[in-house]
């Protein structure tokens, strides 16, 4: 076939595909998907992939929603909502995906959602067991046990429960393996996207949306793929070297996930990641091919050329048709209007909570002490010498001391805590304050430390601004302050506010355009 006659063949494909993706889906469509694999399996079915768009659309506007709320209220009992439905986006759709393209009617989503729950926090419990047990480690080695520990805690649930299901088919262990890696994938990205947006009721929005977008677009390729494939190596244990089979896939998948975590610089990060997303759309486009082809063959059936059943009769544009494509410039514009709320949540406009970022220790430092000319003596042993200007006593023992020292103008207060062991006094460094006056009121600012993603210490610094709410590091060593303007009040004139009002307007009255003009057609072949 010339290379013509095949970029033919891709565009009917897909314009098939799409087509009835897309369709309009009959109650019975939704109760034969809902009730799959709970009744008397019939064979195999050809119906194209569709409820798994449906559900990531609806993920996407939830967010979205939620998003808003959070970022013009500063709601903060709208922050665990927003982070499940941000880890959920991706990940559910994508493995309703892979149910939805096994072609045999004997498999339950029910039992897909109890893997997923069931094998995902068995695996999340197992590796923290594996963390708490193997010690930390940083860099390379660390990128190796965090492969080594996670995979297999997956693969030891993806064993269990095709184990205990008795799984025989390899595609249908593709599917429970997939349930498990995406159950596991939910947790870290929720758990990710809460960390990494920290203080997010406080508005850190922005680094929730570039967490929402980046872990769930590596979901399509990481955990619930790797686990896909040891569950599809697993699955074929009654043929010959399966056993050896099933560990080159917990192999692969290991070094995998270890390439993934890697800290390469730029260019080799963005070739590793290639390396691993080009692995994983590979390998599930092969397996799920071939699946599909063994488990036609086994029904007697040729899965080509009519790979998937394409329902002429649902494109007729008829008084259904209409309705459909009403219902469906609803569902459209409702998706523009969230994907242009996230992009403007995303963007750091100054508010009541607002973020500002900070690529250099020496610059957050500067601008948590308002460029103050502070001393970086932040360790000092107890002089015995000097006096004690305050002191603690419980039950007459002496807990601590203070000791002042002034350099260059300021004082500093050194504060240390007393043990007492036969007869000889320990003085252990507790913290360090330094007396500032701002707006004629002195007050004693103490001093703090701010540690990276591999908990290696990134500033100490004196906190003498009074609005700052959090501070959160990024895994590219990036400080992002959250602050606080207490004088700040809504002004909807702005323009910022006026084109985002637009921009929903625009949609929300072209899409009720549309729904209004396929509901006249409608009407119309009605009456005819």
């Amino acid at each position: 076939m010339s290379a013509k006659n095949i970029a033919s063949a891709a565009r009917g494909w897909a314009a098939c595909f799409f087509g009835q993706t897309f369709r309009r889906h009959t109650g019975g469509e939704y109760c034969e998907f809902f009730t799959r694999g709970l009744r008397p399996a019939k064979g195999v079915q050809r119906a194209y992939p569709w409820f798994y768009i449906r559900l990531f659309a609806a993920c996407v506007i939830l967010f979205a929603v939620y998003l808003l709320i959070v970022r013009f209220t500063s709601g903060g009992l709208f922050v665990p909502v927003t982070v499940t439905v941000a880890a959920l986006a991706f990940n559910l759709p994508f493995l309703v995906l892979l149910y939805e393209i096994y072609p045999r009617d004997d498999l339950s989503l029910l039992s897909v959602f109890v893997a997923l729950l069931a094998g995902g926090t068995g695996a999340c419990v197992l590796a923290q067991v594996l963390y708490g047990v193997i010690p930390s480690a940083a860099g390379c080695l660390g990128a190796l046990r965090a492969g080594g520990v996670e995979e297999f805690a997956k693969s030891a649930a993806v064993v269990v429960i095709l184990a205990s299901l008795r799984v025989k088919r390899p595609m249908t262990g593709l599917i429970f393996g997939a349930a498990v890696g995406c159950g596991f994938s939910i947790v870290e990205d929720a758990g990710y996207i809460f960390t990494g947006a920290e203080n997010l009721s406080f508005l850190n929005i922005s680094a929730a949306v570039s967490l929402f977008i980046d872990r769930g677009l590596s979901a399509l390729c990481t955990h619930t793929m790797w686990s896909a494939a040891v569950g599809w190596c697993f699955a074929s244990r009654g043929r010959a070297l399966a056993w050896l089979r099933t560990c080159a896939g917990v192999i692969c998948a290991f070094l995998l996930h270890s390439l993934w975590d890697m800290p390469f610089t730029s260019p080799y990060n963005h070739l590793a990641t290639a390396l691993c997303a080009v692995a994983a759309a590979a390998f599930g486009i092969a397996a799920l091919t071939c699946g599909r082809r063994t488990l036609f063959a086994e029904e007697g059936l040729a899965p080509s050329p009519e790979f998937y059943r394409a329902d002429g009769d649902s494109l007729v544009k008829d008084r259904r048709y209409y309705i459909h494509a009403g219902h469906l410039s609803l569902t459209f514009g409702a998706f523009a209007m969230a994907v242009i709320a996230i992009v403007y949540c995303s963007l750091p406009f100054r508010e009541t909570y607002y973020a500002q970022s900070f690529s250099s220790p020496e610059e957050f430092v500067a601008f948590m002490q308002c460029d103050l000319p502070l001393t970086d003596r932040f360790e000092r042993e107890y002089d015995p010498s000097a006096a004690v200007c305050e002191d603690e006593v419980v039950s007459g023992v002496l807990t601590s001391v203070t000791q002042c020292v002034n350099i260059r103008g300021y004082d500093y207060y050194y504060k240390y805590s007393v043990y007492t062991l036969s007869g000889e006094s320990a003085y252990i460094l507790s913290s360090v304050g330094v007396e500032i006056t701002q707006g004629g009121v002195t007050a004693r600012r103490f001093a703090e430390s701010v540690y990276d993603r591999e908990g290696n210490l990134y500033a100490r610094y004196f906190r003498v601004r009074t609005d700052v709410s959090g501070v959160n590091m990024s895994n590219d060593g990036v400080a992002t302050v959250i602050l606080y303007d207490s004088s700040f009040t809504y002004d909807y004139s702005r323009p910022r506010y006026v084109v985002l009002f637009v921009a929903l307007g625009v949609f929300a009255a072209a899409s009720l355009v549309l729904y209004i003009k396929f509901y006249i057609q409608a009407r119309r072949l009605k009456n005819a």
